[in-house]
């Protein structure tokens, strides 16, 4: 299997591109302006213990305090090293100054997720300082490589209780690049470690870098043929780190003065990416549904007929929409609970061989998930592990006219909004005329439909109805006047 990876850099975001066969298989966008700390390291102040929710709260000089769990802390704080256990009582007091990294961005409500077990990956191995565990990634399945892996990294553990996993790159590494790698993260967390002790308050002490370089370390595998960069000064970048971090030789195109997403077909698919309804191609549709607590997904034969057999039909299209599926939560880079509603089957054995599909297609995913059994409803629950912020998130912004539902108002319903609202504003006697101000799409329809009889509560008042385009679909304006209404548009409507 061919790779290569795209990378497109403007002066106001910047994106990056897996191409495996020429058909995407991962995306991810960064605005310039947008700051990122998932995987930044941090000393941090404790402004907040929780002891009953087993947390606390710490200042790492943002917005918003990040949340410290007691499952994700250290024992010994002075030392800056655990026995193994996980801890569920805290073990810090408000104004302790404490070593976190941030694993999960924050939101509108919540400040960032933290952890006090650091995690430094890098191309071959991911080097975990103060977890006592060594490991081998799950998508090498060779198992005298994982045994020969396995051995390599128990022999050159910096210290007897680190963490070292060898990522899916170490199966076809040399032995002395992962040594050398294990090495530059060893002196890394000294550093780290000194930088603690000599930095006075709260500080960020490490970043995990920009979106290009930590996307080609952690998508370059053997499978990666060529890097094409549109910036030439990204491009000599990038050789300068593939070559002394990555020891990779790895060809580095440059296409400047060329839309390097449009020519490989990127930008198309990206459009196809915002959009709830995902076409098959045997003319099936899934239907992606984001909620606040998991994502939904509906699978439907839409166009698609099959053969004869509705079973064979049915476990057809299943068996399609399962490896979309899992294409589609990678590239949209959906976290979190996803529950899939596949069509019914009465064969149990094609029930389970779509759900071993899923597994099989997951399992190529750099995000860990996890794929429980069809229910007899023909529900699939799996997660995925969450990373950074989802692709529509970031190309998409909350629609001000239907406040992110996405759906409009009624006119009628509007209307009757329309008609509380007058009632409450009649009450006043001195009050003898209104100015009803919507949207031109809404007027157009209010204008042909006779709300006479409706308002004819309000004898002896004037309500004029007038179109404006800086007012939404979704709302209205209302003036209240005594006396004549002296200034009207050309146009304004008298309801009544």
């Amino acid at each position: 299997m061919k790779s290569k990876i795209l990378v497109d850099y403007e002066s106001y975001m910047c994106s990056v591109a897996l191409l495996e066969d020429d058909v995407l298989r991962e995306f991810y966008v960064e605005d310039h302006n947008t700051e990122r700390v998932t995987g930044d390291i941090y000393k941090g102040r404790v402004e907040k213990v929780l002891p009953g929710l087993a947390s606390a709260f710490v200042d790492i000089g943002k917005r918003k305090n990040g949340y410290l769990a007691a499952s994700d802390m250290l024992e010994d704080r002075t030392t800056l090293t655990r026995s193994g256990r996980i801890p569920t009582t805290l073990n810090v007091s408000e104004g302790d100054y404490v070593l976190v990294q941030a694993v999960k961005e924050p939101t509108d409500t919540k400040g960032a997720r933290l952890s006090a077990n650091l995690s430094l990956p890098g191309r071959y191995i991911v080097y975990m300082p103060t977890v006592d565990f060594v490991g081998v990634s799950n998508k090498i399945g060779d198992d005298a490589a994982r045994s020969r892996l396995l051995e390599l990294l128990y022999a050159n553990r910096p210290t007897p209780h680190c963490g070292l996993i060898a990522r899916t790159a170490a199966k076809d590494a040399d032995a002395g690049d992962i040594i050398d790698e294990i090495r530059y993260f060893a002196a890394t967390y000294e550093n780290l470690l000194n930088k603690f002790n000599a930095t006075d308050g709260v500080a960020r002490l490490s970043s995990d870098g920009d979106l290009i370089f930590r996307s080609v370390r952690d998508m370059l595998n053997s499978g990666v043929d060529e890097i094409v960069c549109n910036s030439a000064q990204i491009a000599s970048r990038l050789t300068k780190y593939l070559s002394e971090r990555l020891a990779s030789s790895v060809k580095v195109t440059t296409m400047e003065n060329v839309d390097v997403l449009k020519k490989y077909g990127v930008l198309d698919e990206v459009e196809k990416l915002l959009r709830a309804k995902v076409n098959l191609e045997s003319g099936g549709t899934l239907v992606i549904d984001r909620t606040e607590a998991l994502t939904v997904i509906d699978v439907n034969t839409a166009k698609y007929i099959g053969d004869t057999d509705r079973e064979n039909t049915v476990f057809a299209i299943n068996c399609e929409a399962a490896r979309e599926i899992a294409r589609q939560l990678r590239l949209r880079n959906v976290g979190g609970m996803v529950v899939i509603d596949f069509i019914d089957m009465t064969d149990p054995l094609h029930n389970e061989e779509v759900v071993e599909v899923l597994k099989k297609e997951a399992a190529l995913d750099r995000m860990r998930t996890r794929v429980l059994p069809m229910t007899e409803l023909g529900l699939v629950q799996m997660t995925r592990k969450k990373s950074g912020v989802e692709l529509q998130s970031l190309l998409l912004q909350p629609c001000h006219e239907c406040y992110g539902t996405g759906h409009t108002v009624s006119p009628n319903y509007i209307m009757r909004k329309v008609k509380a609202q007058l009632m409450q504003i009649f009450n006043d006697v001195d009050c003898s005329s209104a100015v009803v101000t919507v949207n031109p799409a809404v007027f157009a329809r209010l204008e042909a439909e006779d709300w006479q009889l409706d308002l004819g509560m309000f004898a002896g008042k004037r309500v004029y109805l007038v179109a404006s385009p800086e007012v939404n679909s979704n709302s209205f304006r209302i003036s209240a006047r005594s006396g004549y209404v002296l200034s009207l548009p050309d146009r304004a409507y008298l309801l009544t």
